[in-house]
């Protein structure tokens, strides 16, 4: 039995260069109707010298069967990927000892950091409902050529549902097989946690066109651990999303999607427990009253030759993204509410054309532009006197990007397939001071190349070189924020990170089997962290500041490997699978005196688990549902981390001692109730570990349990 990921490798170790490739993928079972098709632009297609050691491809149903409240912990569970969470409504990727604004997400090919991400854990991919989504692909390493600043870690890429147009039938008309309404529900409750999320789905198609409408929500109490519950984690969200599209001939489609999130009262929750070397916490109280997201993207897509090109993909999006934040001081009489607001617009088109047997070749522009508002409002808690203050960002910041990119995929080194990149990125800024008006530039030129070596017909070796950069982005130059308690100042001056990586990969897929591994190594110069300039109390934790740095050279190697294997024959309804992941990081700073281990690198973590698929993979469609046609026994562990960078000594959501080690046994069952409607159920640490991730704000689920019933119609 093969999964998504070793599929997909087995059909490019034997791929030919076509003219075209549409991209498209067949409909998860989840979403009954909506994604028929998936189409993709020609910059996000994957290049014939993917690896799947470097991508990983999850399907929306197999994030549904996660049984994971939030799309951050099934992707990091479906993908092997570490997520880090600083609260409940949280969930920020470490891909490669790198996260925040170093890993990318993007969304329909759009991207969704901007000027305001975080250098550290943020909350932008909790922001999308897990039932808008029908694939996510997980890319290792650095990708700046086709996507420019802040993938130097990797990439999330997001298609959400789509229901393409049913085209004429045989007869003519719009009663071809495929038109009509569809639907779907579904309803998931986690008892760590009291609560769950729920919705609901309408798509219909006709002869010309085709639309998906989904609406969802949620509501999660306080988290139990396995050490208890842990007050400051509950909150509760709404969301809306709708794809419409249609089709203008047999080679042209246009398509309008738009979405909407809210999360509401997401308590910051290691701000407000107690951490580690601290006897009062630094906040009496600190939330996100709101975290809305809305995004609109109107795409034109052409899948006929047409003088330049075989293929294109014009886009154009605006997109807002509002938060409040809610927030007093322990010890403070003041209450800070504040609010930022970033309204961006973009523009982009990807080209694709083949050039004989030997050259596809890819080229494209992308434009954006942020305008960043934020205000604060002081109340004395005493006197109930409200003061207008500045807000977190400096006024009237606004901040552009253009980027230029061209790669070529080649076999004129046949049987040694070639992909080459190069990319031309600018960034500029501005924002008003307390002296006038700063602004500034940056501007870099980035390349790649991936050899990818068919070994046989079920082995390939890839060698990758590949630069990253990264620009300083508003959050790092205009806004004077809070970190581990203490202050944070920005820094106008400072400069772009600029990274190299080397990696070498092997693919291995046998009649019942297949391996994955990939060797790294990445070094960042000028390196975008922060410096401790003022420690405050010696004998008090949380009230140091901080400098935003350039702030010497990163160094990061590692290794990553996975694996399954069918137990008993090709069809065999058992399997076994796992992964695994280890990253070792060195930084290099005068002022730290010399090198010191790698900030919030994740310790050697990954999993293992046992599955049966009884007739849910082998049945036919007219067979009869069984209650329970699948199962499975993971386990998930993390070795102890106790090498730490200096700021992860006063991280109150660090242990200075070291963060231990922990496993986590889970049981996982499905099966179906009627034709319609499924089940699914998850017994959550089995054995109730009380443990944390590294670097995360609060602690795991203890002993739960998850059911999700889905609905179709």
């Amino acid at each position: 039995m093969l999964t998504a990921s070793t599929l997909f490798v087995s059909l490019a170790l034997a791929a030919p260069l076509p003219a075209t490739q549409s991209g498209a993928t067949a409909p998860s079972d989840a979403a009954q109707g909506a994604g028929d098709v998936l189409v993709v632009s020609p910059r996000d297609e994957l290049p014939l010298t993917t690896s799947a050691a470097q991508v990983i491809v999850v399907t929306g149903e197999e994030l549904a069967r996660t049984g994971e409240r939030s799309l951050p912990r099934a992707i990091g569970r479906a993908a092997g990927v570490f997520m880090l969470e600083s609260n409940l409504g949280g969930g920020s990727p470490v891909i490669r000892g790198l996260l925040g604004n170093q890993v990318l997400i993007i969304v329909d090919g759009v991207r969704l950091n901007d000027s305001t991400t975080r250098f550290g854990p943020n909350q932008s991919l909790n922001t999308i409902d897990p039932a808008i989504v029908e694939r996510v692909e997980v890319h290792r390493g650095s990708a700046s050529v086709l996507y420019g600043s802040d993938a130097i870690g990797g990439v999330i890429a997001i298609w959400t549902k789509r229901r393409a147009a049913a085209g004429p039938s045989a007869a003519g008309g719009a009663d071809a097989e495929g038109a009509g309404l569809r639907g779907a529900a579904e309803g998931l409750y986690d008892t760590a946690t009291s609560g769950g999320r729920g919705s609901l789905e309408l798509s219909g198609a006709g002869e010309r066109h085709g639309w998906v409408g989904i609406v969802s929500g949620a509501d999660w109490g306080d988290l139990i651990g396995g050490g208890g519950e842990q007050p400051f984690t509950g909150y509760h969200s709404a969301g809306g999303f709708g794809s419409f599209e249609l089709a203008l001939d047999p080679a042209r489609t246009l398509r309008v999607t738009s979405w909407l999130h809210r999360d509401f009262d997401v308590p910051r929750t290691f701000q407000v427990v107690a951490g580690f070397g601290q006897t009062a916490p630094s906040f009496q109280s600190y939330d996100f009253a709101v975290q809305e997201r809305e995004q609109t993207i109107v795409t034109l897509e052409d899948e006929e030759a047409f003088g330049i090109a075989d293929r294109m993909n014009v886009r154009a999006f605006a997109r807002s993204y509002r938060e409040q934040r809610s927030r007093q001081r322990t010890g403070s009489s003041t209450h800070v509410f504040g609010e930022t607001d970033v309204d961006t617009a973009g523009f982009a088109a990807d080209f694709q054309r083949a050039f004989g047997a030997a050259h596809r070749l890819t080229w494209g522009v992308e434009l954006t532009h942020d305008d960043v508002d934020s205000y604060n409002e002081r109340t004395n808690v005493n006197t109930g006197v409200v003061t207008p203050d500045s807000g977190d960002f400096a006024p009237n910041a606004n901040y552009g990007t253009l980027g230029v990119f061209v790669q070529d995929e080649t076999r004129v080194l046949d049987p040694l397939l070639l992909t080459l990149g190069l990319r031309w990125s600018r960034y500029d800024f501005k924002f008003d001071t307390a002296t006038g008006r700063e602004r500034g530039s940056f501007d870099d030129l980035t390349a790649s190349a991936v050899a990818a070596w068919d070994v046989s017909t079920s082995t390939r070796v890839t060698a990758t070189v590949a630069q990253g950069f990264q620009a300083p982005n508003l959050e790092d130059l205009a806004n004077d924020g809070d970190f581990a308690g203490g202050t944070e100042l920005a820094n106008p001056d400072l400069e772009p990170a600029e990274s190299v990586t080397v990696e070498l990969g092997a693919d291995v897929v046998g009649e019942t089997w297949s391996a994955r591994a990939a060797v790294f190594g990445t070094r960042i110069d000028e390196y975008i962290g922060r410096r401790l300039i003022d420690i405050g109390d010696p004998n008090t934790s949380g009230d140091e500041t901080y400098l935003r740095s350039n702030a010497g050279r990163l160094d990061l190697a590692g290794i990553e490997v996975g694996f399954e294997r069918a137990l008993g024959g090709f069809a065999s309804p058992w399997s076994i699978a796992g992964q695994a992941s280890w990253v070792r990081g060195r930084q290099y700073d005068d002022t730290l005196g010399g090198g010191v281990d790698a900030r919030r690198v994740p310790p050697l973590f990954g999993d293992v688990a046992v599955r049966w698929r009884g007739a849910l993979a082998s049945a036919a469609p007219t067979a009869a549902p069984r209650w329970l046609d699948e199962a499975s026994l993971r386990l998930a562990f993390a070795m102890r981390q106790d090498q730490l960078h200096p700021d992860d000594l006063t991280d109150p959501r660090i242990d200075p001692n070291g963060t231990a080690g922990w496993s986590v046994w889970t049981i996982d069952v499905g099966g179906a109730l009627s034709r319609q409607v499924r089940w699914n159920a998850s017994l959550v640490n089995l054995l109730d570990e009380d443990y944390r991730a590294h670097g995360a704000g609060i602690d795991g689920p203890g002993r739960s349990a998850v059911v999700t019933l889905t609905a179709s119609f």
